[in-house]
């Protein structure tokens, strides 16, 4: 799981892990710093910053929402992380606000894409970007790509990735 060094959301970190590890996935965390703070509080030391992520060592990667998750829209490292992922034929998420990051990296052109959309810029950046806006969708999956719209996504998100585990087409 990936977070934001600062402003991730608590709960979209928190309750996925917690359905990851209760059905038997070890989780690992990376960021840009060694250690992240949520937008309330939550505390993580992380297991790696993101340079030192093997994809051989993963079965898929998400990117944690919240307002910090926007520090990787110009973050190669980042982007080259994601796409490493995809081309090892491995899934991804983005869940909140990270689908920005999605939809910049251009991951999702031509295909429908969910996010955070209060301020109403999710919907104008996904067009800009070439992608179908379907911000009240609570996930969307596009092949190997997941996007969930916000904290009240974190436990089907979760269900829906791990499914994307065991079944990846």
């Amino acid at each position: 799981m990936v977070l934001a060094s600062e402003r991730f959301r608590d709960i979209e970190y928190i309750t996925p892990r917690a359905f990851f590890e209760q059905a038997g996935h070890t989780v690992a965390t990376a960021s840009s710093k060694k250690n992240s703070i949520g937008r309330f509080g939550f505390r993580v030391e992380n297991n790696f910053t993101l340079d030192e992520v093997q994809v051989s060592d993963f079965d898929g990667i998400i990117l944690v929402g919240g307002a910090g998750s926007l520090e990787y829209l110009e973050n190669d490292t980042a982007q080259q992380l994601f796409e490493q992922f995809l081309q090892a034929q491995k899934p991804i998420a983005a869940i909140c606000a990270a689908p920005k990051n999605f939809l910049k990296w251009g991951f999702l052109t031509g295909k429908k894409v969910t996010g955070h959309n209060g301020d109403g810029q999710f919907v104008l950046l996904a067009k800009e970007c070439g992608a179908i806006p379907l911000p009240d969708s609570i996930t969307i999956r596009e092949g190997l790509i997941l996007t969930a719209n916000g904290p009240e996504a974190s436990e089907e998100s979760a269900i829906e990735f791990m499914k994307m585990l065991f079944n990846p087409d």
